[in-house]
């Protein structure tokens, strides 16, 4: 049984970025190896590690144009590939049956898809959803994206609207890998070559409670036409590499890419606590809470690149960084993982520490940057 996804509820807001871009880095050390079979060189360019963003839709308001700009910096830094979170709009049953469906009407995720792909050269997965939906509605959504130029999907079960249970929402397709199976009956449909044209994720869930079960389910999600997995919240580099190392030994030939918050707003990892229902570890939360502003930012992040280190030492293909839109933690990791050489096998560096510390990171596409250092 597919579990949850709980990411698309997740609130973003936004932080300003301001202030002198960084040196450059030192001298280029060793790479950090890929990891045998861990397809590192389909995520990433060169052999290194992959660095991937989560960007959510701007919320309607005041501070929309605030957070289309926090979203062009972040695509500034050239990820390898950016994901854009989709929140479906439900509504009681047209039909006049028990329980809501979702609807297929404009979705905000179509705006910031249309923007990346006509302003940037970064490559788009598109998230989606299946709960709620009828089979055709997929198929049209899906369909929309391919004409928008979409070729990476994560595909996602979703979650029922807050105050209902899934079994409140009925649909035609019950769980991620039903969706994943679409989406590779339309690609031969709209493609009509045969070809895989497409790469289509879905969520893993490291922090689990049934590591077998988990296991199961991601090799069906792989039987399904699935070629990646992407992991929701976790905050012990054990619980990743054990699920990695299960899905390995059972058959999951598809790499894992783990997904990292950046570890610095305590009342966020609160509240994902209990979406989620992943504990944040104690002994970060009292962390945190000792810390007050630049203090509590430097011991988050550094909480942070452990992490990071910890799954690359042990084997991930790479990162990808849930950003909520907030650009400054998410430019401070992004800095430490390039500029600190993280990505080329190295401890975190604490003079890039020091100097991140001290100004943030210009990530304004166009502005000053050594391409060496990138």
């Amino acid at each position: 049984m597919d579990r949850v996804d709980r990411v698309d509820q997740y609130d973003a807001d936004l932080v300003p970025v301001t202030g002198p871009p960084l040196p450059a880095a030192g001298p280029v050390a060793p790479q950090r190896a890929a990891s045998p079979g861990a397809a590192g060189a389909a995520l990433a360019p060169a052999g290194l590690p992959s660095l991937s963003l989560e960007l959510f839709p701007p919320r309607p308001g005041v501070h929309a144009s605030q957070t289309w700009g926090a979203l062009d910096r972040l695509l500034g830094v050239l990820p390898d590939f950016v994901s854009v979170t989709y929140r479906p709009t439900f509504a009681p049953d047209p039909d006049g049956g028990p329980g809501v469906r979702a609807v297929r009407e404009h979705n905000p995720a179509e705006d910031v898809i249309t923007h990346v792909l006509a302003t940037s050269r970064v490559p788009l997965m598109a998230h989606l959803t299946c709960i709620g939906y009828r089979r055709r509605d997929v198929v049209e959504i899906v369909r929309l994206f391919l004409g928008l130029g979409v070729r990476r999907f994560l595909a996602l079960r979703g979650d029922p609207p807050r105050g209902t249970r899934a079994s409140d929402v009925p649909g035609e397709l019950r769980y991620a890998s039903d969706l994943v199976r679409v989406i590779r009956e339309v690609e031969d449909e709209y493609f009509g070559d045969g070809a895989r044209h497409l790469q289509v994720a879905v969520a893993a869930y490291p922090a689990c409670e049934d590591l077998e079960a988990e296991v199961e389910v991601l090799a069906a999600k792989q039987e399904a036409g699935a070629d990646l997995a992407m992991t929701q919240v976790f905050y012990d580099a054990q619980d990743y590499l054990s699920l990695s190392r299960a899905a390995s030994y059972s058959g999951v030939v598809m790499p894992v890419l783990p997904g990292i918050i950046p570890l610095t707003d305590l009342r966020r990892l609160t509240r994902l606590e209990s979406l989620t229902g992943v504990q944040v570890p104690a002994d970060l939360s009292a962390t945190l809470r000792r810390a007050e502003g630049a203090q509590a930012v430097a011991a988050g992040i550094d909480a942070t690149l452990r992490l990071a280190t910890q799954v690359l030492d042990g084997g991930a293909p790479g990162v990808h960084l849930y950003t909520f839109n907030r650009t400054r933690p998410a430019l401070d990791v992004v800095s430490h993982l390039r500029l600190g050489g993280i990505f080329r096998g190295q401890e975190p560096d604490r003079e890039t520490q020091h100097e991140v510390d001290l100004a943030y990171l210009n990530a304004t596409p166009g502005g000053d940057r050594r391409p060496s250092v990138w």
